[in-house]
């Protein structure tokens, strides 16, 4: 027994280890911490994510999820558009790992989640994108935008903004200790 328990304990430990080791490393060649959004600005955005895909009638949409970290927006958007074809791009695999093991054992059918960069990915298809990234990656995204986004395509940004777009809205989430905003664009 106490042989058992020496090697169950070091399992957790080598597995905790390689979980946080893994996590930060992608975090440092992403430059993008995998932490999920707050809760109220994830409910900011899966509204106006279900307002948009009501508002244009898209009964199928192919929606993206860039940087889709721990999978809580793309889970959240399906239960709002069962109908929708939801794609998570992650690069970070211990995030990864769990969204997928989450949508296989929750029966997310209409969710997957791919391991790739995004910035090599074909955004053409897409219908909406959703995304929570950083500036830096927000200026690469723009261009990726502007060249592969086909007319009408709509963007929700949580938190930043794509330079040099004007959003058709605009909205600010106040919570008792931030102030934050909601981007949407309809690309032209």
């Amino acid at each position: 027994m106490e042989t058992f328990l020496t090697v169950m304990f070091g399992v957790v430990v080598f597995g905790a280890s390689f979980c946080l080791l893994s996590m930060e490393y992608y975090a440092r060649k992403s430059k993008v911490v995998a932490a999920p959004s707050v809760p109220w600005m994830r409910k900011a955005v899966v509204e106006r994510f279900g307002k948009e895909v009501k508002d244009k009638g898209l009964v199928a949409p192919v929606v993206l999820e860039l940087g889709s970290g721990w999978g809580t927006l793309a889970f959240a958007a399906a239960k709002v558009c069962p109908s929708a074809t939801i794609i998570g791009y992650e690069i970070s695999p211990v995030p990864l790992f769990y969204s997928r093991v989450k949508a296989k054992l929750c029966g997310y059918k209409n969710v997957k989640f791919i391991s790739a960069d995004l910035f090599k990915e074909d955004f053409s298809k897409a219908d909406i994108v959703m995304t929570y990234l950083t500036m830096p990656h927000m200026e690469k995204l723009k261009v990726k935008f502007d060249a592969e986004l086909k007319a009408g395509a709509i963007v929700i940004c949580n938190t930043f903004h794509v330079p040099g777009w004007t959003p058709v809205q605009e909205e600010t989430i106040q919570n008792f200790v931030y102030t934050l905003k909601v981007f949407t664009y309809h690309k032209s």
